[in-house]
């Protein structure tokens, strides 16, 4: 009875787990390109700034990582 148990735990917490990495899938990211022209091609893969925010609050520093190499901009 216990292993059955343990299995329908692990089963709960895959399914957890999915249902988390599906929620992070469905909300948008922010998108932004890079500045420079040779880096065009690298948009920001934070989560979209909030509309709501106050008037005058900085946005979120923009960051792609590829690898081992991490691109950040404002």
């Amino acid at each position: 009875m216990t292993t059955k148990a343990k299995a329908k735990s692990d089963e709960d917490s895959a399914e957890a787990a999915d249902e988390q990495a599906r929620a992070e899938d469905k909300a948008p990211l922010c998108g932004a390109p890079h500045f420079l022209p040779m880096l065009a091609h690298l948009t920001c893969t934070e989560p979209a700034p909030d509309p709501d925010r106050p008037p005058g609050t900085p946005e979120h520093e923009h960051r792609h990582q590829d690898g081992d190499a991490i691109y950040l901009w404002r």
